[in-house]
């Protein structure tokens, strides 16, 4: 059921399981506990719907980090409403370590991550999803073999706007109480174990919520944050090694080349593609055998439409991305004007895409080279608390993040043997940037991709993390974290499908706490 913040009493709120969010992470979690038996409150800082919200200020020190505002929001659902549905697990090597990628390995099994992947694809409407070029059921392309890289396929979840999916069930069940509006500002503490939180409303409204058990699932800034501003000690909860917010990492993304002349079966190899009752995506990651040789990161490459400001397709693209994430197009005049001057592209977009093939980009439109690459999980971005406070009297994170010679030689590597396969083959001519070995450029053109992780990192022994592999904080029994912000090392998959993984494999570990585990990983929604 869902209350408001002020609609609670003054007397502390009291349930099994606190989970502070109520993105993927958060939802799958307390849908999970719910199913087996826990009673769970669910605190969210925002409404009924998500949207971006103006306590996601950062303060930023390194490059320009936009996704610390514009890429996260807050209501039900959280930043998941503004998710687009990608699902890719994490390489097994990601998992395993790399000798070459300092403190990359995860103190998980990898049988046991995948076991709980498998979960999470099940949860997400994608079971079966092998994430190889097998899933393109078609012929599979074979014109980057010899490469280096290696075909894997993005699977975009039919069931992505998770709150807006779980939003009924969650209602109906008096199991699972939604407290909107209360953004969590300090994490309580009884003795030396955490007992809740204490919630705080833009009107000034504050209430104690109180659990067994306290689950922080609000994303890698702000799990970083609310731990750095609670406890005794000046460093904040969990921060005995001076960790905490240590490691951020995200996907940085460039364009390193363009395809001249556009090519037709060049965007129809990367172009999405609809698979059973979703659309999926390949892209060519840098195997782990090329990683190894040149002591390189994980990255991954595609080719990408890019619109101008002229374009009309690109003015559809840009209108429904601003309503997608319930925002007024910020150029909506401008935008309009295009389609109704040019409306030709337009129309031959909408009849390719019916036909099921690309379109070629129209005139304003321009093909070019993605590159993403991993970050070294301890580089030199984190998160601190700035001096200035929000509207809730809380301090705001500073965020530095940066990026640095090995996001380079990765990056340009990649691009290099992509342009020189595309052209060995015969698929296609790319030039690259004229920059590329320009490190200072190289970091200028550096983009974020709101792919948060890192800051509150897992790790076997707590000299090298904030969480223990069962996603406990140290140092402080009753309290855990879950998402992206305790990865110790983040590939260059997507982080949802891991996200959720390790929520249902949370659930299920304080459902045992309980005596109230079910036979077998639950992940039944």
């Amino acid at each position: 059921m869902f209350t408001s913040l002020r609609h609670l009493d003054e007397r502390p709120v009291e349930a099994d399981v606190l989970v502070v969010g109520s993105g993927p992470g958060g939802l799958a979690l307390a849908t999970d506990l719910r199913r087996r038996g826990a009673e769970v409150l669910l605190l969210e800082s925002g409404g009924r719907r998500s949207a971006l919200h103006p306590l996601n200020e950062v303060l930023t020190t390194g490059l320009p980090f936009p996704g610390g505002g514009t890429g996260r929001a807050r209501g039900f659902g959280g930043t998941g409403q503004l998710w687009a549905g990608g699902c890719m697990p994490l390489e097994d090597t990601d998992v395993t370590g790399r000798p070459w990628v300092p403190s990359s390995t995860w103190p998980v099994p990898l049988e046991e991550l995948r076991r709980w992947q498998d979960c999470a694809a099940h949860f997400f409407s994608i079971p079966g999803a092998t994430f190889g070029a097998a899933d393109l059921e078609g012929e599979v392309p074979t014109c980057f073999d010899g490469s280096g890289m290696e075909v894997r396929v993005l699977h975009l979840s039919p069931r992505f706007r998770v709150g807006d999916v779980l939003r009924t069930t969650v209602a109906n069940d008096p199991g699972i109480t939604v407290v909107l509006g209360g953004t969590a500002v300090e994490v309580l503490e009884d003795g030396d174990r955490v007992t809740g939180v204490r919630a705080r409303d833009l009107s000034g409204t504050e209430r104690v919520l109180r659990a067994r058990a306290t689950v922080l699932a609000c994303g890698a800034l702000e799990n970083a944050r609310l731990l750095l501003g609670s406890g005794a000690a000046p460093g904040g909860l969990g921060n005995h090694a001076g960790l905490l917010g240590a490691g951020l990492q995200d996907h940085p993304h460039w364009y390193l080349g363009e395809v001249l002349p556009p090519s037709a079966r060049m965007g129809a190899f990367f172009r999405a593609r609809r698979v059973g009752d979703h659309r999926v995506r390949p892209k060519l990651v840098l195997g782990s055998a090329a990683q190894r040789e040149q002591g390189l990161l994980g990255a991954f490459a595609d080719v990408q439409v890019v619109h101008g400001p002229h374009s009309p397709v690109g003015a559809v693209k840009r209108m429904a991305d601003a309503l997608g994430q319930r925002r007024r197009p910020p150029a909506l005049g401008h935008d309009v004007a295009q389609v109704l001057a040019r409306p030709a592209p337009l129309v031959r977009e909408v009849r390719h895409r019916r036909r099921g093939i690309a379109a070629p980009p129209d005139d304003h439109s321009r093909l070019l080279l993605r590159v993403q690459t991993e970050q070294p999980p301890l580089g030199d971005s984190r998160i601190r608390l700035s001096p200035v406070r929000d509207a809730l009297g809380v301090r705001t994170p500073e965020v530095h993040w940066t990026v640095g010679a090995a996001e380079h030689a990765t990056a340009t590597e990649t691009a290099r043997r992509f342009a020189a396969q595309a052209e060995a083959s015969g698929l296609a001519r790319v030039r690259l940037v004229d920059w590329l070995a320009d490190l200072s450029a190289f970091r200028a053109a550096a983009a974020d991709y709101n792919h948060h992780a890192g800051t509150t990192r897992m790790a076997a022994d707590p000299a090298e993390g904030v969480v223990d592999p069962d996603c406990a904080v140290y140092g402080s029994p009753g309290l855990y974290v879950v998402g992206g912000s305790v990865f110790p090392s983040s590939g260059v998959a997507n982080p949802t499908l891991t996200i959720v993984a390790l929520a249902l494999r949370l659930a299920a570990s304080l459902a045992e706490d309980r005596h109230t585990a079910t036979s077998g990983p639950g992940a039944d929604v």
